[in-house]
């Protein structure tokens, strides 16, 4: 494959990422949270537990790689189903924009909906990202063009939410999102090229096959439960989003200033993921990143002390910092691992096989989520950070079972 070729590849990838769930189409996300805390009054633990349930559409992504993987839609494996699933979400998105009242049940049952079909689009796009990139050696590349898009996106999406969340309707901001699928729907139909491809019971067999190979491959095994315990630390995001709105008096405003300087860092630890990452030996990355996730989680217990209480200012400086510092450390360990896990899928089950790995990523997150909840209610915030800290140190031993320089 020739540079120009490689690069238009690579634009049109990070184009449909920048307007996916994890670039633009997250523009709800801070007034989202406002509505579960303020206008349907759920707890902490509640709200922890609710985000759980809507990861669900994710956790199942390698049913979704096995269908486009083995059965066509008309004529083609991936193009069609992004096409598909782009209008199904931008339908579900308008269709919430256009309830005046809203209830538990009914949001929970939608985000859920929805992101069955985000989940389903993202696994098309990462099985047309490992089959075009994998023979050229080239899923680095694409995948930090992707993730250098979903930051950028990120920015804006966190400046313009906290002013979304602040100045518009809940019914508005809904609709508004349901106009990004329709971008990537655009960008499908116009960009993406693929042969068309014939049904054939043979590749269901293929992708079963994938994966019970994939069960005794050790080096896989290794990687997903690495994926799976790195993930499954024990969350205290929704519980400290409370008492950082309730206690530190953060703004929505603020919050939003504090997600655009995360998402730049993340830009940044992609560029330097995509430049240094064959030069960088991965294990001592990683190492070093766990202990200065375990310091930057464990720091976070200042925001309970008179320090920090009688002086709110300084809350708001740590805050931004500990984002800047989480979110490109958290950006080298994402890419490394999708990376590993996209150039050992075997060819035909690419969808599959990588959806797999990352349905492992995702279930840790619901782990955490719901974990992160039920030890809130046991132990308290304070306890809570002590706890996930030690969850991330626990991983410390199982990175020298990791084949990261394959």
């Amino acid at each position: 494959m020739d540079k120009k070729m490689a690069l238009r590849l690579s634009l049109t990838f990070a184009a449909i990422y920048f307007f996916s769930t994890n670039g633009m189409a997250s523009l709800p996300g801070l007034a989202v949270s406002y509505l579960l805390k303020d206008v349907l009054k759920m707890t902490a633990s509640q709200a922890s537990y609710f985000g759980a349930v809507t990861l669900l559409g994710w956790v199942i992504k390698p049913l979704w790689g096995m269908i486009s993987d083995a059965l066509p839609l008309f004529g083609y494996r991936r193009k069609s189903y992004l096409i598909l699933t782009s209008l199904v979400a931008s339908a579900v998105w308008f269709m919430l924009g256009q309830v005046e009242n809203y209830t538990i049940a009914l949001l929970l049952t939608v985000f859920t909906l929805s992101n069955f079909f985000y989940a389903f689009n993202d696994v098309v796009c990462d099985g047309l990202m490992v089959q075009t990139g994998k023979p050229h050696n080239l899923t680095g590349k694409f995948q930090s063009w992707q993730w250098g898009a979903v930051y950028v996106a990120q920015i804006f999406t966190s400046l313009a939410g906290g002013w979304v969340a602040t100045n518009l309707k809940n019914q508005t901001i809904f609709s508004i999102n349901a106009v990004f699928p329709l971008m990537v729907l655009a960008l499908v139909l116009f960009f993406v090229k693929e042969e068309k491809a014939e049904k054939n019971s043979a590749h269901w067999k293929t992708s079963v096959s994938a994966l019970k190979e994939a069960g005794r491959d050790k080096v896989l095994w290794f990687v997903a439960f690495f994926i799976f315990f790195w993930n499954f630390s024990p969350s205290y995001g929704t519980p400290f989003f409370y008492y950082a709105n309730d206690v530190l008096k953060f703004e929505k405003m603020f919050f939003g200033y504090v997600g655009a300087v995360g998402s730049a860092t993340s830009v940044l630890g992609a560029m330097l993921f995509s430049r240094y990452s064959a030069k960088v030996p991965m294990k001592k990355l990683i190492y070093c990143s766990i202990v200065i996730a375990v310091i930057t989680n464990l720091s976070d217990l200042i925001y309970f002390t008179p320090f920090i209480l009688n002086h709110l200012w300084r809350a708001k400086v740590m805050y931004i910092i500990t984002a800047g510092t989480m979110s490109i450390l958290g950006t080298f360990i994402t890419l490394a691992m999708m990376n590993l896990a996209a150039v050992i899928c075997p060819k035909y089950s690419e969808g599959t096989v990588f959806a797999a790995l990352m349905s492992v990523w995702n279930l840790g997150n619901m782990g955490s989520s719901a974990f992160g909840g039920y030890m809130f209610d046991l132990v308290g915030l304070k306890m809570l950070i002590v706890v996930s800290a030690t969850f991330t140190a626990a991983a410390w031993p199982l990175v020298r079972f990791l084949k990261l320089e394959k």
